[in-house]
């Protein structure tokens, strides 16, 4: 079954319960999880995903290795059933997913750096004075201007021609949502994650980060990488790891990365974990584009072989 790209979501996708199906009908995806919990010993992936609430999940420490433990235990279980991965990508955390999943780190390594890339994002806004928000409906000229007017507020991720987030300090992202609504966007919608992320506020948590990749062991993958940070695609590792470091505090490129997707030639994805926000982005991109969001097992049957 070649001729699949795979897409891995970011924050905002988590969903109290996730993953519990595959753990429980799939022996690939209890190990994934089985495995997750000799990794850690601040906490309990299993509880996360499984018992946590919203509220519990929401947080930036906790959100990331549930996210991607969840993520990459549906691809395990889908690439033991045959399917295949040519190229990767994912939207912010789920770029360490896209990693992991065509072979670059090693599924523990990943583990560990997500808790500690979450860890890093929480301590970077210990006070919670971030946010962000979805910006529908607006050129990106004008929502630059008004985060250059407002100040401590820039746009964040670039996720469609019609929907670009905006992150910093929480009270001038409000005081920006007002005036975009003004300038005429369709809809400015506060978002459901801890910090002001992809920010210059995550420089800091940049650096540190780029101390924690030098720790894995890096190896040679099987399957190309669209960065978040560039746009561009890769397979070597020296590259995908600085492009880790840069993606905290720089924007998202995620319209360019699906658009470079497109130029790459592969027309068939397959989007592991919950939700199907990837695929409502992709398909506002390329009409022409097939895109399976799996977040549960009878979702594989909507799979065209």
């Amino acid at each position: 079954m070649k001729g699949f790209g795979f897409l891995f979501p970011g924050q905002g996708s988590q969903k109290p319960g996730m993953g519990k199906e595959f753990y429980d009908n799939f022996e690939a995806a209890k190990e994934i999880f089985d495995r997750s919990e000799k990794v850690l010993t601040d906490c309990s992936i299993k509880s996360l995903c499984f018992e946590a609430d919203e509220e519990e999940l929401r947080k930036t420490e906790n959100t990331q290795p549930a996210l991607y433990t969840t993520s990459y235990a549906i691809y395990r279980v889908l690439s033991e059933s045959g399917y295949t991965g040519e190229v990767f990508a994912g939207h912010s955390l789920g770029e360490y997913t896209a990693i992991t999943a065509s072979g670059y780190i090693d599924f523990e390594d990943g583990l560990r750096i997500v808790r500690k890339r979450g860890l890093l994002m929480r301590d970077c806004d210990p006070e919670r004075k971030g946010g962000m928000a979805a910006v529908l409906g607006l050129e990106i000229d004008q929502i630059k201007e008004v985060c250059n007017l407002v100040q401590n507020v820039w746009p964040a991720n670039f996720n469609s021609p019609s929907q670009i987030v905006i992150s910093g300090l929480k009270e001038k992202v409000g005081e920006a949502m007002e005036k975009l609504k003004s300038q005429g966007a369709r809809r400015v919608v506060p978002l459901n994650v801890g910090g002001p992320f992809h920010s210059p506020f995550m420089k800091k948590a940049a650096d540190e980060l780029e101390k924690e990749l030098e720790k894995v062991s890096w190896k040679k993958g099987h399957g190309r990488i669209v960065s978040n940070a560039t746009a561009e695609v890769t397979s070597d590792p020296t590259e995908i790891k600085q492009n880790l470091v840069k993606q905290l505090y720089y924007p998202v490129q995620w319209s360019l990365s699906l658009q470079k997707l497109v130029d790459v030639g592969i027309l068939r994805y397959i989007e592991s974990g919950p939700g199907t926000v990837l695929k409502g982005l992709f398909r506002s991109i390329a009409k022409d584009v097939m895109v399976f969001s799996v977040e549960k097992p009878e979702d594989m049957k909507a799979i065209e072989k």
